[in-house]
C-alpha cells in the first residue's frame, strides 16, 4: 500500500501518516509499561503488575493466592503464567473466564491487585503494553511454531510427535498453541489450556505449578491425554527428550 501523506500547510513539507501512526503506538506502548510498573494500581499501593510478570513480560515462576505466594502444587494457589505473546491469547485466566485481554487486566487490577476501577485510557496503554511483548523466537521454529528446515533433528521429531502420536496439538493448537475453550485433564478440575511460546522459560507448569520441570509437565500431560482418550499410555525417554527438544525451540 502507498503511503498516504498529509501535507502540513506553511511547513514546507509532509509527514508520513504510518509513521504518525507508528510514533502514536510508541507514545501508548511506553505509556502502559509505566502504568504496568506503577504500585498505585492496587490497592495497598504495595503492587504492581511487575511484581509478578517481571522481565519486560515474563512471569516470577511463583503460586499464588491473591497476591499471597503460596507453594508448588497447592490446589487453590495459581501459577503467574507468562505474558510472552499475551496479544495473541485465545481466552485469559487460568479459568478461562476473560475472552478479551482488557477484561483480564482489568480483573486482575481490580479483583486481584484491590485497585481502583481503571479508566478506559489506561486499560488501552497496558493492553497495548502487554500486546507489544512478543515471545523471544529461537530460530528452530517459525511463527507457527513449526520446526524451520535447518532445526535440529530432535525438534523436528519433537514437532511431529506434538502434532501426531503425542496428541498435544489437541489442545495446543497451532499457531497460538493454546485453544478458546477449558480442558479438565483430570489433573485438578478446568482450566484453560496455556500457551506455549518460550515455555521453557515458565517453570513451575500445570495451572498450581505441581511440575516443576518440563520433562514431567510432558510425561504428565502425555498420561492424562491418553487416558482421556481411552488409550493408557506412558512416553519413552526418547519420545520425552524429542517433546522437551521441541518445547525448548519454542
Amino acid at each position: 500500500m502507498k503511503n498516504v501523506y498529509v501535507a502540513i500547510l506553511g511547513a514546507g513539507f509532509a509527514l508520513a501518516l504510518p509513521d504518525i501512526a507508528a510514533a502514536q503506538d510508541a507514545t501508548l506502548i511506553a505509556k502502559g509499561k509505566q502504568l504496568f510498573e506503577d504500585k498505585k494500581l492496587s490497592g495497598a499501593g504495595e503492587t504492581s503488575c511487575a511484581t509478578c510478570h517481571p522481565n519486560n513480560g515474563h512471569t516470577d515462576n511463583k503460586n499464588y493466592v491473591g497476591l499471597n505466594i503460596v507453594p508448588d502444587g497447592q490446589a487453590d494457589g495459581r501459577s503467574t503464567p507468562t505474558l510472552w505473546g499475551a496479544g495473541s491469547r485465545s481466552v485469559y485466566a487460568w479459568a478461562g473466564t476473560a475472552p478479551k485481554l482488557d477484561g483480564n487486566i482489568r480483573g486482575i487490577i481490580v479483583n486481584r491487585m484491590k485497585g481502583a476501577e481503571p479508566s478506559p485510557e489506561t486499560l488501552g496503554a497496558l493492553v497495548a503494553y502487554v500486546s507489544s511483548l512478543k515471545p523471544p523466537m529461537s530460530g528452530q521454529v517459525d511463527e507457527n511454531g513449526a520446526p524451520t528446515d535447518t532445526a535440529p533433528d530432535a525438534v523436528k521429531r519433537g514437532f511431529d510427535l506434538f502434532t501426531g502420536d503425542g496428541e498435544c496439538a489437541t489442545c495446543h493448537v497451532l499457531p497460538t498453541l493454546d485453544k478458546a475453550e477449558t480442558e479438565d485433564m483430570e489433573l485438578g478440575g478446568k482450566f484453560k489450556v496455556p500457551a506455549l511460546w518460550a515455555v521453557s522459560q515458565t517453570a513451575p507448569y500445570l495451572h498450581d505449578g505441581r511440575t516443576k520441570t518440563l520433562p514431567e509437565a510432558v510425561k504428565t500431560m502425555w498420561e492424562a491425554q491418553k487416558k482421556k482418550a481411552g488409550n493408557p499410555g506412558s512416553p519413552s525417554a526418547a519420545q520425552v527428550a524429542d517433546l522437551v527438544a521441541y518445547l525448548n525451540a519454542l
